[in-house]
């Protein structure tokens, strides 16, 4: 999960499931990659911009990038880890030569379960893979994201 790159930075792991893949967060970053989630199904909410992902039985594909210790409390900030709205746990992924890696995911806390009402009844289907397959160069570049 955490790697030394050849400069000596500590980059940690990171799952784009959502708005980080739509908003191209990953774009500067190093060692993109598109990884399967066991264990957590992705949900879109209707009147929601942007999706959650619940623990459960199914999978998800997602993009998996590396950060800097400076652009992990970057994105803690963004997704208001500090405010108790999300947290960031370590869950296993598997790359595309079946390789078992691990990386941090953002997953609504039980505050935000509950205030929001989420549940993997709000959508059966995955829509957020509507908001990518909108997005070419995501599409031309990792296709295996929605296949």
């Amino acid at each position: 999960m955490i790697d030394i790159n050849s400069t000596g930075f500590n980059l940690s792991s990171i799952i784009g499931y959502g708005t980080f893949i739509t908003h191209n967060l990953w774009k500067d970053k190093a060692n993109v990659e598109v990884c399967l989630v066991k264990n957590f199904t992705r949900i879109y909410p209707k009147g929601s911009w942007f999706p959650y992902t619940l623990r459960s039985n199914g999978s998800l594909k997602a993009l998996k990038f590396d950060v800097n210790n400076r652009e992990l409390k970057t994105l803690d900030l963004i997704e208001g880890v500090y405010e108790g709205l999300f947290e960031r746990v370590i869950t296993p992924i598997y790359l595309k030569n079946d390789s078992k890696s691990f990386a941090f995911i953002y997953i609504p806390t039980e505050k935000t379960i509950e205030s929001q009402n989420l549940s993997l009844e709000l959508d059966k289907v995955d829509r957020w893979e509507e908001e990518i397959l909108k997005c070419n160069e995501i599409i031309h570049k990792f296709p295996e994201l929605i296949i």
